[in-house]
């Protein structure tokens, strides 16, 4: 069998677990058997679960930074661009659920390090301080209502990621199953849009 392909069967494999069980919840036997390889295999390509975890979250940045990027890009007024933002934000992370709480842990524990890699390398703060002009400058010419940049983008973070982040919590708190909860997260797009739309006009 070709290394490459063991390889990728191996990325495949975690990513489906990872996805289902979280980066804790996720033993290497279990990666093992899903990508029908024995565990000294597996060990063979990677040396720890913390190792697989890191290429899979840097294959699934990859995939959401240009599509988030884009609808931050071109000349849209900034309310629908903010609410692009909005709609490709979520869309991606509900592929890559894992992503936000990956994030957050790496911060927690080694917040220097995580933002020296290659695969950070500037970038997304660019792209903020980029958003962050447009916004003062909207609310200049009176197009948006006068909120603080800083806080205006860290609550349609909040907004935006807080499900994925506290999904244990909210279904217990509302009492959903599975099925229910990925229901919701089709309907949050639409709600945190039409909350973020309403909050960003003129009265």
């Amino acid at each position: 069998m070709d290394k490459s392909d063991t390889r990728q069967r191996i990325i495949e494999a975690a990513r489906r677990i990872f996805l289902q069980k979280g980066m804790a919840g996720t033993r290497m036997q279990e990666i093992a058997d899903a990508a029908g390889i024995n565990k000294a295999m597996l060990h063979y390509y990677f040396r720890s679960k913390e190792q697989l975890f890191k290429l899979v979250f840097a294959e699934a940045v990859k995939e959401i930074f240009p599509k988030v990027e884009k609808a931050l890009a071109g000349d849209l007024p900034i309310r629908e661009k903010l609410l692009a933002f909005v709609r490709a934000y979520i869309s991606q992370i509900r592929e890559h659920p894992f992503v936000p709480l990956f994030v957050i842990h790496e911060l927690s524990n080694r917040p220097t390090e995580f933002f020296m890699e290659p695969e950070k390398s500037g970038a997304p703060q660019k792209m903020l301080q980029k958003l962050m002009q447009e916004i003062i400058h909207a609310q200049q010419r009176g197009e948006i209502p006068d909120y603080p940049p800083q806080h205006l983008w860290v609550n349609i973070l909040a907004l935006s990621i807080f499900p994925f982040i506290a999904r244990p919590l909210i279904q217990q708190l509302l009492q959903m199953d599975d099925k229910a909860f990925e229901r919701f997260l089709e309907e949050r797009t639409a709600q945190v849009a039409r909350f973020l739309d309403q909050a960003l006009r003129i009265a």
